[in-house]
């Protein structure tokens, strides 16, 4: 799945051949062979938004910089019928926009409107994140539509729509994960396994590589492992490279 690597790596693997590692993302993806992932979903710090890993840059300039040398390595990585989902915050995503434009097809902005949030004073709540839906080839692409119906009260009663239900729109109403429910963990932004789930199902098909260079709480992981996908997880902190393990039974 790697490359040899000149030292050693510390990573997790299973019998699968799904692996994860702790360290760098620009340390571990230069190691994955040229046009290997069938997926790669990236949720990189937001860029002073939320969490230590969010204020760790210097300058809006530095940021971008970093979320372009992540794009350039994905794109390298990235199989030419493969797909990319990042995400980003409302202030970046017009930045990030232009950049991803540069090096792949993007399908959808998708909004996942996650509710939830601090309501501020002097301007309106934020309760979304946009979510970036991009392809290395806009005529050749895994899409697994039948997948992510959601499912209609009227298909039965009429036999022009699909039994299975209606095509998801661009609007993703995902409910974030707060107070007490059984799937969060300690990190401060989990993503559900809900949205996980919908974006492994319709871009790969069992086997399928997924990579994930931010694995955080390892969402991602788990979602892939239950889904027979293999992946490649990569997580920076000690701290949630072992939560990561714990979730996905390491």
């Amino acid at each position: 799945m790697l490359k040899n690597a000149q030292t050693p790596l510390l990573h997790i693997a299973d019998v699968s051949g799904s692996a994860l590692f702790q360290g760098d993302c620009f340390d571990i993806m230069p190691l994955i062979p040229d046009k290997s992932v069938q997926l790669i979903i990236l949720d990189p710090p937001y860029f002073e938004v939320k969490g230590d890993f969010d204020f760790v840059f210097e300058s809006e300039t530095q940021y971008l910089e970093f979320i372009e040398s992540v794009i350039i390595e994905s794109k390298r990585a990235l199989k030419q019928d493969g797909s990319l989902f990042l995400y980003c915050s409302q202030e970046m995503g017009a930045y990030i926009d232009l950049m991803l434009r540069k090096y792949f097809a993007i399908k959808n902005r998708l909004i996942w409107y996650r509710s939830g949030g601090v309501s501020p004073r002097k301007k309106f709540k934020v309760s979304h994140e946009p979510l970036f839906y991009c392809v290395n080839d806009i005529d050749n692409h895994t899409w697994n539509l039948d997948d992510i119906r959601v499912k209609s009260i009227y298909a039965d009663k009429d036999k022009r729509l699909n039994p299975l239900g209606k095509s998801p729109d661009d609007v993703w109403y995902i409910p974030n994960l707060v107070g007490r429910k059984s799937e969060k963990v300690d990190h401060p932004t989990q993503k559900p396994l809900e949205i996980c789930d919908r974006i492994i199902k319709c871009s790969t098909n069992e086997n399928d590589i997924v990579l994930i260079p931010f694995a955080g709480s390892g969402s991602e992981l788990v979602k892939s492992k239950e889904l027979n996908r293999k992946f490649i997880g990569i997580e920076k902190e000690p701290k949630y490279y072992e939560i990561a393990c714990q979730r996905c039974g390491f």
